[in-house]
């Protein structure tokens, strides 16, 4: 039943932010595609990684990195910033990525305050423990 349920919420989870992604991305001129959007989502993610890093990450070569970073920079959503010893620049979402894409509340502060309303102070602390050890198990995985 454990694995059922979370199956169950991991699919809400999923569905719920897919929806979200595509009601802040709309159809607007200018707008970034999913895979920009999912490119600079990356990004901000991976906590400004270098565009080897980035690239590594997601499978990609170099090149095809380069150019989805060229295209994010073009349209002002992605900004290369250099490394200390110039060798090399870091990928950092701009503000506009963050105002256009992040503006509103997140999915993950709007279940927070679901749960909040209708568990009681003790069960919180419970689910907040486990919550940690999950987060825990999840970091030690290899992605």
């Amino acid at each position: 039943m454990l694995e059922e349920n979370f199956e169950k919420i991991y699919r809400n989870f999923r569905l719920n932010v897919y929806k979200r992604i595509f009601e802040i991305m709309g159809e607007n001129e200018g707008s970034l595609t999913a895979t920009e959007f999912f490119a600079a989502e990356t990004a901000e993610l991976m906590d400004e990684p270098t565009v080897s890093e980035f690239a590594d990450f997601l499978s990609i070569t170099s090149s095809h990195a380069a150019y989805k970073v060229r295209q994010l920079a073009e349209k002002g959503y992605l900004e290369k910033v250099p490394t200390a010893d110039k060798r090399t620049y870091r990928l950092r979402v701009t503000e506009k990525f963050k105002r256009e894409y992040h503006s509103r509340n997140s999915y993950g502060s709007y279940v927070f305050k679901i749960l909040s309303r209708s568990l009681a102070p003790e069960e919180l602390e419970i689910v907040d423990g486990l919550f940690e050890k999950f987060v825990k198990t999840i970091d030690g995985l290899k992605v």
